[in-house]
């Protein structure tokens, strides 16, 4: 039975090394038959989270009309999701904690869901994993599968693009 897959890319760089490893999963899961789909959050122009709380209705809808929605939708949608971030100061990029404050509206409506993370680190994960964690931690049922660090080039470690890959293609 095929997955919903969705990959949420925080790198700043595109093809790098975080980046690198979210395509390859994509690559696996699609090559698996599986329907997935990759957001570059630099590609899209997004706000902070206005803590309005007009979300909190039974339409779950962010009244800032920027292109998370989309995200948003197909996370709820999905059966994996896949968090990737290079790791700044010992933490997850500004990026995707700004993109985790715009989960408001779904974050406890996460059901049942199996989750991967990618980090692209220069010598600690830090407190990175941390607060990765916390966020999974608010959904229903979830299921940690794996945890991908890359040291260095990415492009330069086959085996570790292969076993992501064949994390995506067995997700």
């Amino acid at each position: 039975m095929s997955k919903k897959v969705v990959v949420i890319s925080s790198s700043p760089r595109a093809g790098g090394n975080s980046d690198t490893l979210c395509d390859e999963f994509v690559k696996g899961a699609i090559e698996a038959g599986n329907d997935a789909k990759k957001y570059f959050l630099e590609d899209i122009d997004f706000d902070s989270c206005k803590a309005c709380y007009k979300c909190k209705t039974p339409e779950m809808k962010c009244f800032q009309d920027d292109g998370i929605e989309e995200i948003l939708d197909d996370m709820l949608k999905a059966d994996v999701i896949v968090y990737a971030t290079p790791v700044y100061y010992y933490s997850m990029t500004g990026t995707l904690k700004m993109f985790f404050d715009r989960c408001y509206p779904i974050f406890n409506h996460l059901e049942d869901k199996d989750y991967y993370i990618i980090t692209a680190v220069g010598s600690s994960n830090g407190d990175a994993l941390t607060g990765i964690r916390s966020f999974i931690g608010f959904s229903k049922n979830p299921t940690e599968k794996a945890v991908f660090t890359v040291v260095g080039d990415a492009k330069a470690q086959p085996d570790l693009l292969k076993e992501v890959f064949d994390a995506g293609f067995n997700c």
